[in-house]
């Protein structure tokens, strides 16, 4: 895991022109504040971290209401038509990610993952048929 969060800074370091150490340094500098939202949004969407467990990884972040701030702000800008140069580069920093940075059962892991959000988004519905009908 430490592997993998290591090469996501190292990707979005390259991708927004920033050092890595500058995910660790307060700085309110632009590149380095998207860079971070990006990573927060990798950690807890694509490696199920906790809001809580972030912090422990980003040292510039100090609690869980940054991150909390910082996930849905970039969820926000997924789901807004007019944000998609964001959507654009945070699936090519996702496809770099699957392509060098995650090892055979990381991947695994990612799909089962994905496959659980699939299945809740499916008892969920199925729950709401049942108490409609």
């Amino acid at each position: 895991m430490d592997k993998t969060i290591e090469i996501a800074k190292c990707t979005l370091a390259d991708i927004f022109n920033i050092s890595k150490e500058d995910f660790d340094r307060r700085t309110r500098k632009s590149p380095v504040i998207e860079a971070r939202r990006f990573l927060i949004y990798f950690l807890v969407n694509e490696m199920n971290f906790k809001f809580s467990d972030v912090p422990k990884e980003i040292k510039s972040i100090t609690n869980h209401a940054t991150v909390m701030h910082h996930f849905y702000k970039m969820m926000e800008w997924m789901d807004v038509k007019a944000e998609e140069s964001t959507k654009i580069k945070y699936m090519n920093f996702k496809n770099l990610m699957l392509e060098k940075g995650m090892n055979k059962l990381e991947k695994e892991l990612h799909k089962q993952f994905e496959l659980r959000k699939v299945i809740n988004w499916n008892i969920r519905q199925l729950k709401e048929m049942i108490n409609e009908a």
